[in-house]
C-alpha cells in the first residue's frame, strides 16, 4: 500500500532563536527578515508552490507578534497558529498538533529556519513509493550529529557522543548523513508518541525503529540547503 499524498504541513517556529540574537530580542525567529521578507514567508511560498495551503505553525517566543502578523497577513492559505505556553521541542510540538492532523494520513514538517531548494513534489513521490512511517531529508555535509542509514536509504541509527548507535536492522554497508529539518510523517506515528512533555523527534524515531517500523532517508546531497538559524547565513 502506497503512502498518501501530502496536503497539510506543520512549520516549526516556536524556538527562541538564541543564535540569532540580537535580532530575536524583539522578534520571533520566524519573522526575522530574509530575502526581503519574514523568514517564514519563504517556507510558506515553497509549500504554496507544492500545492499545500493548509498550514499549521507553532508559536512561543514573541507569540503575540506572530498573532499580530498573521492576523494582518493577506493570502489564500489556511493558517492555524498553535501556541505553546512552554517550549515542547520538535517531538512535543508534533504531538501537541495531533488534533489538527486527525483529518489527514500524512503531513510535511518543515523547520522555519531552513532555506532549501528540494522539490517537495519529488519528495512526496519518494515517500509514496515506500511503506515507511516517515521520510527524512538528509544530505552529505559536516555536522555534529549524523543519522545512519543502510545501502537502501533506510534509517537504522544515529551518532551519539561520536559513536554509532544502531537501533534498526544492522547492516554491513552504512552511510552517515546530516538531517535537513524537513520530513514527511504518517499520522500513524501518534500511536508511538505518548509523552506530554518537551521532547525531540529524532530520539523518538530511534525508539520507533525498535518497533519494526521503517523510516526512510531522502538524500538531497548537492541540492542547496542553508541553516538560517545562524546570523552569518541571513
Amino acid at each position: 500500500m502506497k503512502n498518501p499524498e501530502v496536503k497539510k504541513a506543520f512549520i516549526l517556529a516556536a524556538g527562541l532563536g538564541t543564535r540569532l540574537k540580537p535580532l530575536t530580542e524583539k522578534l520571533p525567529k520566524a519573522l526575522v527578515p530574509f530575502k526581503g521578507k519574514p523568514m517564514i514567508e519563504n517556507v510558506i511560498s515553497k509549500l504554496n508552490r507544492a500545492g499545500i495551503n493548509d498550514i499549521l505553525i507553532n508559536t512561543h517566543h514573541h507569540a503575540d507578534k506572530m498573532e499580530e502578523y498573521f492576523a494582518n497577513r493577506s493570502g489564500n492559505e489556511n493558517i492555524t497558529l498553535i501556541h505553546e505556553a512552554q517550549i515542547l521541542g520538535t517531538g512535543g510540538a508534533i504531538k501537541n498538533a495531533e488534533k489538527h492532523l486527525s483529518d489527514t494520513e500524512a503531513f510535511l514538517v518543515y523547520n522555519t529556519d531552513v532555506d532549501c531548494e528540494v522539490d517537495i513534489g519529488d519528495f512526496f513521490d519518494f515517500h509514496s513509493c515506500n511503506n515507511a512511517i516517515a521520510s527524512l531529508c538528509v544530505q552529505e555535509r559536516k555536522s555534529s550529529r549524523y543519522l545512519i542509514c543502510n545501502e537502501k536509504g533506510a534509517l537504522i541509527g544515529r551518532t551519539e557522543n561520536g559513536e554509532n548507535a544502531i537501533y534498526g536492522i544492522k547492516s554491513d554497508t552504512i552511510s552517515k548523513k546530516a538531517f535537513c529539518g524537513i520530513h514527511i510523517i504518517n499520522t500513524k506515528i501518534f500511536k508511538y508518541l505518548n509523552k506530554n512533555e518537551n521532547f525531540d523527534i529524532i530520539p523518538e524515531y530511534m525508539s520507533i525503529l525498535q518497533k519494526n517500523e521503517e523510516i526512510m532517508t531522502y538524500d538531497i546531497s548537492g541540492i542547496y540547503w542553508k541553516d538560517l538559524g545562524k546570523l552569518q547565513n541571513l
